[in-house]
């Protein structure tokens, strides 16, 4: 379980389009044990750090390429890197945490941060805006299946789990495109 959340945050910060969110709520409905959560949550970002460190750095290396692997990733689109450079000129810090909140993956930040941080920092930032995130939805769905819902089945639960990211994505895909 520990490998697939790493590599799931390692393969979101660089050329996969579903969220570690999925792996991570699914973890918190099916699992009591906190410590186990609290490790999945770790390793996604350790994994998210380590691929975000490979885009920042083969952006740094070379920027059209990086930029060509990018746009050839499902639902990144070129309006994205405009909302990405205006978060970065304003605050890269604050970009990096409001990124999800418009739907723009990290991957696009990592890509632009070389401009705008150096690579520590950039990692510094990267933290909390991977984190909060994370941590929000799996607290969420822990406290939904083991409190609200936690008479229902585990069938049960991972159907509405099923549900709630199919409609996340449907939603997602029909406002940035596939």
């Amino acid at each position: 379980m520990g490998l697939i959340a790493l590599l799931w945050g390692f393969a979101e910060a660089t050329v996969f389009f579903i969220i570690p969110d999925i792996f991570l709520t699914y973890v918190a409905i099916t699992q009591k044990n906190k410590h186990i959560i609290i490790k999945m949550l770790c390793l996604t970002l350790i994994g998210a750090l380590i691929g975000g460190t490979l885009v920042y750095i083969t952006a740094l290396i070379n920027q059209d390429v990086m930029k060509s692997i990018l746009f050839h990733v499902p639902s990144v689109q070129p309006y994205m890197l405009e909302h990405v450079t205006k978060a970065m000129n304003d605050n890269p810090f604050i970009g990096l945490i409001s990124g999800p909140l418009f739907g723009i993956p990290y991957k696009m930040f990592a890509f632009a941060a070389p401009q705008y941080l150096n690579l520590f920092l950039f990692l510094i930032c990267s933290i909390p805006a991977r984190l909060l995130r994370f941590i929000i939805v799996t607290i969420i769905a822990y406290w939904l299946s083991h409190h609200v819902l936690h008479r229902l089945t585990y069938r049960k639960k991972v159907f509405i789990w099923l549900v709630v990211w199919s409609i996340v994505y449907i939603i997602y895909f029909s406002v940035h495109g596939i």
